[in-house]
């Protein structure tokens, strides 16, 4: 059996989401270290506005059709804006970034599962790309537990499948349209 190419990038993503998880902490006390804590939150949220300009082009001019790139900077540039908007209120601002992480993840999910031959259990790809996103986030999470300086928290779990959620209703947009 041949895995396609779109599999592959999933599996790739999230390798890098287990990778870079232990590693999170001790970024933020480098930072601030060096910063103040608005100094840090301002960096991580640099930090994000370039890897969600980075995903904006990348998606808009190797992904899909110019309507479709505009749609999605949209979406994103959105999701991102809203991103800002909450790290001003909520107290710990990174907790956030799980949202544009695993709308990311489900929109690589659903875009791989749209290339496979349905079966009974695939006739709803948003369900199982949910589903497959949320035992990703949740694996994510639980993972966390058994790392120092990590924690296992139900409210990230909840961001993780919010942020799947978010990214399926973003890219059903984009078909719809």
């Amino acid at each position: 059996m041949k895995i396609s190419r779109k599999w592959v990038i999933v599996c790739i993503y999230s390798i890098c989401i287990f990778i870079f998880t232990p590693y999170l902490p001790q970024l933020i006390r480098a930072a601030s270290s060096r910063w103040s804590k608005s100094g840090v939150s301002n960096f991580v949220l640099g930090v994000e506005i370039m890897i969600a300009l980075l995903i904006l082009f990348s998606a808009g001019f190797f992904i899909f059709r110019k309507k479709k790139s505009i749609l999605l900077l949209f979406s994103f540039g959105g999701l991102f804006l809203l991103s800002f908007i909450i790290y001003q209120f909520i107290p710990n601002p990174y907790e956030f970034t799980h949202l544009p992480e695993y709308a990311i993840l489900s929109i690589l999910i659903i875009r791989a599962l749209n290339k496979e031959k349905r079966s009974s259990f695939t006739k709803n790809p948003y369900f199982l790309s949910g589903l497959i996103t949320g035992m990703i986030g949740t694996g994510d999470e639980v993972y966390q537990y058994f790392l120092p300086n990590r924690f296992f928290t139900w409210y990230d779990i909840l961001l993780n499948i919010l942020g799947g959620i978010l990214g399926l209703l973003i890219f059903w947009q984009m078909k719809k349209s």
